[in-house]
C-alpha cells in the first residue's frame, strides 16, 4: 500500500507503508501530519487515518496543509497563500512570493488594483514628449550619414535638372528615405523594449515616477515590451484615439494597455 504525506507546504510520496512507519518512529510523520492514499475521499490526520482512531473527518478549515480530494495525489501539490487550499502547481498564479489559487486570483488582484495609483492622461502626455525628444535626438545623430547621401543627391540635381536625371535618382532617394523610416522604428522599438523589461520605465516616465506593469503588478516581459511597441502605433493611427481614451478609462488605459494587459503606475 502506498501513501503519500504533506510536509513544509508540499506532497512528497508515494512510500510504502513500512517506509511510513519509519517515518513515524523517526518523528518526521506526526499524528497531525496529513496522509492521503488511494481509496481515501480526502487527507487526514495520521492519527485518524492509521491510528486506529474514528476516522476524523476531512479538514474544514483553510490551512497550509489542506488538500482537496480532487487533486491527484501524483502530481505537483503546491498551496494557495490566500484560502490554503492544496491545488496543482499549474493552476497557481504567482505574484512575487505569494501564490494564489483561481478562485482566489480575482480578489487578490482587485485588492493589488486598490492599493495602485495610475498615471493620468496628461503626465503619460508629459512622458511621450520626453521621450519623443530623446529618440528624435539619437536617431538624428545615426541618420546623419544618410542626411548627407540625401544632400548629395539633391546637389546633383540642382546642377543638372534634367526630368530624366530626376526619375533616374528617384530610386536612391527612395532608398533612403525607406531606410531612414526603419531606423526611426529600430532606434523606438529598442529604446522601448529595453527600458521597459530592465527599468520597467521608458526614461520620460522615470523623469515622472511612472512605470509599465501587467495587470497584476509584475514586470512585462520582452514578448509584452514589442506587442506594447507596436500596438501603440495603432494608437496613434486611428487619429491618437488609442492614446486619448486614457483619459476617460477607469485605470487610465490607453488602447495599447487593454490590448497587452499592462498598466501605468505611479511609483512614488
Amino acid at each position: 500500500m502506498k501513501w503519500y504525506y504533506a510536509e513544509g507546504g508540499k506532497q512528497i510520496g508515494p512510500v510504502e507503508e513500512s517506509a511510513l512507519d519509519d517515518l513515524v518512529r523517526q518523528g518526521v510523520v506526526r499524528d497531525d501530519t496529513l496522509v492521503w492514499r488511494e481509496g481515501m475521499a480526502a487527507w487526514q490526520r495520521h492519527s485518524a487515518a492509521r491510528g486506529g482512531a474514528s476516522p476524523a473527518a476531512p479538514l474544514q478549515t483553510p490551512s497550509p496543509l489542506m488538500a482537496p480530494a480532487a487533486t491527484p495525489p501524483g502530481g505537483d501539490l503546491r498551496y494557495c497563500s490566500e484560502c490554503g487550499r492544496g491545488v496543482p502547481a499549474s493552476q497557481l498564479t504567482s505574484h512575487g512570493d505569494v501564490s494564489v489559487c483561481a478562485q482566489c486570483q480575482p480578489a487578490y488582484s482587485q485588492r493589488l488594483t486598490g492599493a495602485r495609483h495610475f498615471g493620468g492622461f496628461w503626465m503619460r502626455f508629459l512622458a511621450v514628449v520626453i521621450d519623443g525628444i530623446i529618440l528624435w535626438v539619437v536617431s538624428f545623430i545615426i541618420r546623419i550619414p544618410l542626411g548627407l547621401a540625401g544632400v548629395g543627391v539633391g546637389l546633383g540635381l540642382s546642377r543638372n535638372p534634367d526630368p530624366g536625371q530626376v526619375l533616374a535618382a528617384l530610386p536612391a532617394i527612395l532608398s533612403l528615405a525607406g531606410i531612414s523610416i526603419l531606423i526611426q522604428l529600430g532606434v523606438s522599438l529598442a529604446y522601448d523594449v529595453y527600458f521597459l523589461t530592465t527599468k520597467g520605465a521608458t526614461p520620460g516616465k522615470m523623469a515622472l515616477g511612472l512605470k509599465v506593469t501587467r495587470a497584476d503588478g509584475g514586470p512585462i516581459s520582452a514578448g509584452v515590451a514589442v506587442g506594447r511597441f507596436f500596438a501603440k502605433i495603432l494608437s496613434a493611427m486611428i487619429l491618437w484615439i488609442g492614446f486619448i481614451i486614457a483619459a476617460f478609462d477607469r485605470e487610465k488605459r490607453a488602447l495599447h494597455d487593454h490590448l497587452c494587459g499592462t498598466r501605468v503606475i505611479y511609483t512614488r
